[in-house]
């Protein structure tokens, strides 16, 4: 296998590793969490943890694939999607994330901002997931680009 091909593989084994966390934690283990543990403060720790794990493999993802990148304008649009994606990401889980554990109240129950809080973090969550899906179809695309 050539050089160019394996760095490809490993892009690819990456963008795939980051992309289908962040869709599994978010969309199919977090749910089940609050669905089948008794205690939703239990459930929102673990989960609050995953997103967690999930920031922190974002950096390493995301880092590594930035320092793949090359000029081509296929790779300007990776570029910036693999940045907006980190920027959400980050924000979320070092900006807004202590903001929204600081609105619960002493006894561990929600608090007043807790919701709307959780409204911000969940839309960021959202598209940061949905930026994923842009940079899949902009990796096909770079696949598929004719070269010249």
């Amino acid at each position: 296998m050539s050089r160019g091909r394996a760095l490809r593989v490993g892009e690819q084994l990456l963008q795939t590793l980051w992309i289908g966390a962040l869709w599994t934690v978010g969309y199919l283990v977090a749910p089940v969490l609050f669905a089948e543990l008794d205690s939703s403060a239990e459930a929102g720790r673990l989960a609050g943890s995953l997103f967690t794990l999930v920031a922190w493999l974002s950096l390493v993802c995301g880092g590594l694939l930035l320092l793949a990148l090359n000029l081509s304008e296929a790779d300007r649009v990776r570029g910036i999607l693999i940045v907006a994606m980190l920027l959400l990401i980050c924000a979320n889980e070092w900006g807004i994330r202590p903001v929204l554990e600081a609105a619960r109240l002493p006894d561990g129950t929600t608090g007043p901002r807790f919701g709307m809080l959780h409204g911000i973090s969940a839309t960021m969550y959202l598209v940061a997931s949905l930026t994923g899906l842009f940079l899949v179809a902009a990796d096909r695309w770079r696949i598929s680009a004719p070269e010249g």
